[in-house]
């Protein structure tokens, strides 16, 4: 296809969250990510209490986020566990306070957690996805998010988080094996008839693979999407970054951006990222290509 085709047409799949759809047409949504906790790779500490949290997600918001992505446990490589009463005792405040924002700007929340006791409480209390970075390894992930017609995210992963860099089975080929990964995950909920616009696939760029599966994955978005499902990419801040010649000292801003525009030309409906503002205005750059200078100020 030629690039001034790819540049200019949308090939993202709708996803369905409540009653409402976030298209990725003509860009992706932004999902911005609030971690709660003390040992997060990048911000780790920076909004480890209630108040810094809602007052971050405000910040998200303000910057153009369309999802808050909640997080009260770390899913980098080598963090400590944390229990599902410390994980609800993190996170449960800044739900609440932001659902009651909610009415006032539409906006959804999600909750990055693969416990099933933790995903209740969260839906519970008023938020809209769960973000399970384990695929639904708690045997009644699947069933919970049926019952709540919670909408998910699967983001793939080999290996547990304390040892997935370390200890994951090698890829033969990356691509195909995700993807068919993903789809034995999406086949749970599937089974309990959750519809498809309502699962939203990561590949999982960090989480159990080498410098180079991230950038087959990157580079191969548009073939996840022949099964039908909307992709979210989570590449933000990411170590692979600092494997690439001249990049060991960045502080990965460029890059994440780079890579975020590379995915959406993919066709990604949503990019989870910490810079918003930034994101944002990348956006805005591709959309004006988009919409034929439809967005232009005069």
């Amino acid at each position: 296809m030629p690039f001034n085709e790819v540049l200019r047409n949308c090939s993202a799949k709708p996803w369905l969250i409540g009653n409402s759809e976030i298209s990725g047409n003509p860009v992706p949504a932004i999902m911005g990510i609030l971690n709660l906790t003390p040992d997060s790779f990048f911000d780790g500490g920076l909004h480890a209490s209630h108040e810094e949290g809602i007052a971050f997600a405000k910040k998200l918001l303000e910057d153009g986020a369309n999802i808050i992505d909640i997080g009260g446990e770390s899913s980098r490589s080598g963090a400590i566990p944390v229990s599902a009463k410390d994980e609800i005792e993190r996170i449960l405040p800044v739900i609440k306070a932001l659902t009651a924002m909610s009415p006032e700007k539409p906006f959804f929340i999600s909750i990055d957690t693969t416990k099933t006791e933790v995903a209740i409480a969260a839906l519970q209390a008023g938020a809209h996805i769960i973000n399970d970075v384990s695929m639904l390894s708690e045997k009644n992930m699947a069933q919970v998010i049926k019952d709540f017609n919670a909408s998910v995210v699967l983001n793939h992963r080999r290996g547990n988080f304390s040892t997935m860099q370390k200890d994951f089975s090698p890829y033969q080929n990356v691509v195909e094996e995700v993807r068919t990964e993903l789809n034995q995950a999406a086949e749970k909920l599937r089974i309990l008839k959750v519809p498809k616009e309502k699962i939203c696939l990561d590949p999982g760029i960090g989480f159990g693979k080498t410098p180079k599966d991230n950038f087959e994955l990157i580079a191969n978005a548009e073939f996840f999407l022949q099964d039908g499902y909307p992709l979210l990419y989570g590449m933000s801040r990411k170590s692979y970054i600092g494997k690439v010649k001249e990049l060991e000292t960045s502080n990965r801003l460029i890059p994440t951006i780079t890579s975020g525009i590379l995915a959406t030309l993919g066709g990604v409906t949503v990019l989870r990222v910490h810079d918003v503002k930034e994101t944002k205005e990348s956006l805005a750059l591709l959309e004006a290509f988009r919409n034929d200078g439809a967005i232009y100020s005069i």
